[in-house]
């Protein structure tokens, strides 16, 4: 037993998907890559106005002036294709994938062949999947893939609300089957129409030898499809990995709002898709065609894999807020990539991040608002450099950030000595030196004699390039017990905690030393108190 999915005007309902709200107005369909632009498909309600395959435009527009005008799109059907391999798939393992809109199944080891009732129940669950997408199918059942289709195209024909229609007599059926129905060529059915053959069993009743000879090998292949007497091997498909869905808009958009309205129908698109597979979204790949011919990409790992198109779809909204590109955006391209949803096991007095996603949220707020280099974790880079840090954005990968905490916790307790507690931005002083140490502060924080000092250190670095530097640093203790890290640079760290090189008359490091080495009098210098010692 085989059943057939078929999508009645497919290329229409594959444009339509995204925008349902036209399905019950009067639209027509053209393809611009035919020579003659006419119409291809059209909704019943712009038939039942007056408007027919074959129209030009300005035709149909004369018949009916609400008419809506869509062009075909190739990548538009390319979705609308996985969607429904995936949908039948979760119905039928041996599915394939027939030509657009149309997929056959076999139905081998399903109960669903016992009786039609059962038969019928699971072709409107069939229907009811497809509506999720938008999608209107009609199902034909046979004991031939060939006479399932037929089936399908005559459910089609008729006006019955039935969604399957069941081929349970091949013979009678095929004997009664109008040869509209049968997809032949139009000098074809012309040339039939002449001889006066209305339907399947008149054009049978030629015999084999006679339809060859009159209309020539084709006529094999419809004779052998009406018979029913063998049964061709399914081409099986298989299941698509990428969940995707794409949009080509006819005019270009300039503003967020119109793209957050598509974006906003795509993720509950992709989420309904990959729920349908009992998955989750576990991340998001955005693409951007703009008119300039550029691109603009963005992928969004989800931090909690979820099927929430609500959280999915604020995702890229808060993303999108903050984008800003050279030109109009002319496509769009959303896919999704499935994942297993996570299953967390919390015990009595564990304290662990209850919304992943939600602190993402907020995270990718405060990026908006302070920018991107300000929000994350500090991470040292490799250099001396004090204060040389990046900050890394935030993983939510559980087992790495485990890991990542014992390996911290660790190296703390194999921490030894006093936490320098660091001045953002360093504050300035001036430091009294005799005989070469620093004897007397003055600052914003500390005020006094030095009764104790180590140093100095001495560090440079980057000195292949403009952004050089050294430093000489002093770990210095005062009257009052408190013990603070004083440096001297050759940059100047400025208000915001940054730092620039000095201008004017600063002296440098290198010939400062050698002056406090051969003073014999106090002198003061500027210096810098970095951090006091906890």
């Amino acid at each position: 037993m085989f059943a057939v999915v078929l999508i009645p005007n497919f290329s229409l309902q594959a444009v339509l998907r995204h925008e349902p709200e036209l399905i019950a107005r009067a639209v027509a369909l053209t393809d611009p890559e035919l020579s003659k632009l006419g119409i291809i498909q059209l909704t019943a309600k712009a038939r039942s106005e007056g408007v027919w395959e074959g129209m030009t435009a300005s035709q149909a527009m004369a018949r009916c002036s609400d008419l809506v005008i869509k062009s075909r799109s190739p990548a538009q059907e390319h979705a609308a294709t996985e969607v429904l391999i995936q949908t039948t798939y979760t119905f039928s393992p041996f599915i394939e994938s027939t030509s657009p809109g149309v997929c056959t199944m076999d139905l081998r080891g399903l109960r669903i062949v016992e009786d039609e009732t059962s038969a019928r129940e699971w072709a409107e669950e069939i229907c009811k999947a497809l509506a999720q997408f938008y999608l209107d199918g009609r199902i034909g059942f046979a004991v031939t893939p060939e006479l399932a289709l037929l089936g399908a195209n005559y459910r089609r024909a008729t006006t019955s609300s039935a969604p399957a229609f069941i081929v349970s007599k091949p013979v009678e059926f095929v004997s009664g089957l109008p040869i509209e129905i049968l997809g032949l060529p139009a000098e074809t059915l012309e040339t039939l129409n002449r001889w006066g053959i209305g339907t399947a069993g008149a054009l049978l009743g030629l015999g084999k030898d006679q339809l060859a000879q009159r209309l020539g090998p084709a006529a094999i292949e419809v004779f052998d499809r009406l018979s029913g007497s063998s049964i061709r091997p399914l081409k099986l498909a298989a299941l698509p990995e990428i969940f995707a869905e794409q949009m080509e808009f006819e005019n270009e958009i300039e503003t967020l709002e119109p793209l957050l309205f598509v974006l906003k129908r795509f993720t509950e698109q992709l989420s309904r898709r990959i729920g349908l597979l009992y998955l989750v979204v576990a991340e998001l790949h955005l693409k951007l065609g703009l008119t300039s011919g550029a691109t603009y990409e963005a992928v969004f790992k989800v931090p909690s894999p979820t099927g929430n198109a609500e959280i999915l779809f604020r995702m890229l909204h808060t993303h999108l807020e903050n984008v800003r590109t050279d030109a109009p955006v002319s496509s769009l391209w959303l896919a999704a990539k499935p994942g297993w949803p996570e299953a967390h096991q919390f015990g009595l007095f564990e304290t662990t991040l209850r919304n992943p996603n939600q602190f993402a949220e907020t995270l990718a707020r405060l990026e908006a608002l302070c920018g991107p280099d300000r929000v994350g974790t500090p991470i040292l880079k490799p250099t001396l450099r004090p204060d040389s840090f990046r900050m890394k954005p935030p993983e939510f990968c559980r087992s790495s950030g485990l890991k990542k905490a014992a390996k911290v916790k660790a190296a703390r307790f194999r921490r030894c000595g006093l936490q320098l507690r660091r001045f953002r931005p360093p504050v300035a002083a001036r430091v009294e030196f005799r005989e070469r140490f620093p004897a007397l502060i003055r600052s914003a924080v500390c005020n006094g004699p030095i009764v104790d000092r180590r140093g100095p250190f001495f560090s440079s670095g980057n000195w292949w390039d403009d952004g050089r530097w050294a430093r000489e640093e002093w770990d210095v203790q005062t009257a009052d017990g408190a013990m603070y890290r004083i440096f001297r640079t050759r940059e100047k760290p400025d208000q915001n905690g940054s730092e620039r090189r000095h201008r004017g008359n600063e002296t440098d490091l290198t010939e400062a030393q050698s002056q406090v080495k051969s003073a014999s009098l106090p002198r003061r210098l500027q210096c810098f108190v970095e951090g006091v010692y906890d």
